[in-house]
């Protein structure tokens, strides 16, 4: 079997949430939450006072000392803690006696008083960036800077489109993340004002940075897909029921020379107006360049074979075995006739997979009927093991698929999330680790080799059985989650967009 045990890599499934501002850029986060009760803020003169007083403590010299018996007396008896301190202490106190929690998101509610707090460590790095409107969906641009980077700061370069509320403000925007370093104060405390002024000096030198470059785009975009030879080139799936390729090569190279304008007014090459209705399935092969699917809502799914000057899209001939909205579209990535072979998923609820190469396209190679028992959104094909196609559905759950034997139904099968999945993805080098986003507003990772190696009469905190053991992390902090990516040249990092902007984040555990 492809998911051979393997050493159980669990930790506590806890994440922080994730405040938004209103400023465009990133800024550093950290740590998986915890549950404490909210200190009472400290006033303006309070704060004053207590940088008057370590400013005066600063201005003793180092080998001065308190000879004075009667001296020592009074600072002894000036050593009060007043009640509200105390109380607060003995607070900490009894939460560190009480018996260790795990929130669960969805179950658990928050008392009054209480709030969620982060805890350091848990990610290696964690940034965030917000545009002017929401990208719902974004894919990775690859780039020439290395193929397996680990070393800090990262670099990042992605492509998006908007969902802005005035159609004429939409734009696809090529971007660039850079200055990403770890996470700064992993498992450290915060201390007492002490390095206060160098530590918000290193904060800012250590600030990530977006730069991007827009280009309008005609509608909103339902999604949007870089081709993995010549990254310039995207696909987007518009609202207008259109499909566009565009060559944004002026608009990449522009965010590599600071100051560079470019035009916001960009034709498209290519415009594809057979498909009836809007859609959201795109892809292009990462074996031929220029070879490219695209799927609508009327359930047809389209071939564009690369031509000079542009595609020869078979709109006459598509493939139409679906009942229903074609949701997802996707290429085998690995193994033997991957080229002609891609995978389609419906709000039929089924599951299908097509070679290219068939002539009667009314008739799937392989057809798993009742895949899921609602809207089948999502599907992904496993970049290690090529048989392996994972499907995520409107119910909550994914389903992981030996597509040789579909027969004998799912090789692996949760119903843990509690909305509707809205996007999975493989870890590129990994191949039993995947992501899953929901309509939860949280992001899964799941090891498919962990096996629960707790001993017999292994005494459970409140709530750890809520979690499986092949669930590694749980993300959160973002409001309407609707695409994930692992980075393929950053190992492990993954990225996730939402109506709230993106995350880019690495766990200290994958």
């Amino acid at each position: 079997s492809p998911f051979a045990p393997a050493p159980a890599k669990r930790l506590p499934l806890r994440s922080p949430p994730v405040y938004l501002s209103p400023e465009l850029g990133f800024f550093e986060m950290a740590g998986p939450m915890k549950r404490r009760k909210q200190p009472a803020e400290a006033s303006s003169s309070d704060k004053k006072q207590k940088k008057e007083q370590q400013a005066q403590e600063a201005a003793v010299p180092a080998d001065e000392e308190w000879e004075d018996d009667d001296l020592e007396e009074d600072a002894e008896e000036e050593d009060i803690v007043d009640g509200d301190q105390e109380e607060e202490e003995e607070e900490d106190e009894d939460a560190q006696a009480a018996p260790k929690q795990i929130w669960r998101p969805g179950v658990d509610q928050l008392e009054e008083g209480e709030q969620l707090e982060e805890e350091p460590g848990t990610y290696d790095m964690l940034h965030r960036a917000q545009v002017e409107w929401p990208c719902l969906s974004f894919d990775v641009l690859r780039d020439d800077l290395g193929a397996q980077r680990t070393d800090y700061p990262m670099t990042a370069y992605v492509v998006a489109g908007t969902q802005a509320k005035e159609v004429a403000d939409n734009r696809l925007y090529m971007m660039k993340w850079s200055k990403l370093y770890k996470t700064l104060k992993d498992g450290k405390e915060d201390s007492d004002d002490e390095d206060e002024e160098s530590s918000e000096e290193e904060e800012d030198e250590h600030e990530a940075q977006l730069e991007y470059k827009g280009a309008a785009h005609p509608g909103g975009v339902n999604r949007v897909r870089s081709m993995p030879q010549a990254a310039h080139i995207v696909a987007s799936w518009s609202d207008s029921g259109k499909v566009h390729m565009w060559n944004l090569q002026a608009h990449r190279k522009a965010l590599d020379t600071p100051g560079q304008r470019v035009s916001t007014v960009v034709k498209p090459i290519h415009t594809c107006e057979s498909h009836k209705e809007e859609g959201f399935a795109l892809d292009f092969s990462p074996h031929e360049t220029g070879k490219f699917l695209s799927g609508s809502n009327d359930g047809a799914i389209y071939l564009w074979e690369p031509v000079a000057g542009g595609w020869n899209v078979g709109a006459e001939q598509p493939f139409s075995a679906h009942t229903s909205s074609v949701e997802d579209v996707q290429w085998r990535r690995t193994g033997a006739d991957s080229k002609h072979i891609f995978a389609s998923c419906s709000s039929d609820g089924s599951v299908r997979i097509w070679d290219v190469r068939e002539k009667n396209r009314n008739k799937s190679a392989v057809h798993i009927k009742d895949a899921h028992t609602s809207d089948v959104n999502v599907i992904s094909w496993s970049p290690c093991v090529g048989e392996l196609l994972v499907s995520g559905s409107d119910d909550g759950g994914f389903k992981i698929w030996d597509t040789r034997n579909t027969g004998v139904g799912a090789m692996a099968n949760f119903q843990w999330h509690r909305k509707p999945i809205t996007s999975v993805d493989w870890h590129p080098t990994d191949e039993t680790v995947l992501a899953v986003a929901s309509e939860d507003n949280s992001v899964s990772m799941w090891d498919m080799a962990v096996e629960d190696d707790r001993p017999e009469g292994h005494e459970e905190a409140h709530g750890e059985s809520h979690f499986p053991a092949q669930l590694l992390f749980l993300h959160m902090g973002q409001q309407d989650i609707k695409e994930l990516r692992f980075h393929p040249q950053l190992p492990s990092v993954c990225i996730s967009t939402s109506g709230t902007g993106f995350n880019i984040f690495k766990t200290c555990n994958i």
